[in-house]
């Protein structure tokens, strides 16, 4: 059994475009810009939470149906542990960025204890979920089921 390579590299691009829509509305808030309408930023703010949506469910799990599709010596379970640590490892680093960004007199140990209990929490939602596209994956490969009467 081995681990696949799709999923993970996937997870942690998605982990990372995940961590700046999770802080949009902070992130706008604090920058310079001019701000739109309150009826404008909401329709943006839950855009950006669709197309996190879309980034979990259709991009993650897609990989990882592929990836439980196309080989049938991979290990789901393998391939969601390195999932789920590659989407910590790179939420927790754009989380970082992001505090950073919005708080810079902020210590540097106090900004990793806020992002790192929602980094194992994103580093969880994504091993369940590449896990689910591997094994679907799997079970399609194998054929159609018998039909118990």
């Amino acid at each position: 059994m081995r681990t696949a390579a799709l999923p993970p590299i996937v997870a942690a691009i998605v982990a990372l475009a995940v961590s700046g829509i999770r802080r949009l509305s902070p992130i706008l808030l604090e920058s310079s810009l001019s701000l739109p309408s309150a009826e404008a930023l909401s329709t943006y703010l839950v855009s950006a939470q669709f197309t996190a949506f879309l980034l979990v469910y259709g991009l993650l799990f897609g990989a990882a149906l592929l990836a439980g599709l196309g080989n049938t010596d991979v290990s789901a379970t393998l391939t969601a542990l390195a999932t789920g640590a590659s989407a910590t490892g790179s939420f927790l680093l754009g989380s970082a960025v992001v505090l950073w960004y919005l708080s810079p007199d902020r210590g540097p140990v106090v900004t990793a204890v806020f992002a790192l209990g929602a980094s194992l929490g994103v580093g969880i939602q994504f091993a369940v979920v590449a896990y689910a596209g591997v094994s679907l994956g799997e079970r399609r490969s194998e054929g159609p089921s018998p039909i118990v009467p």
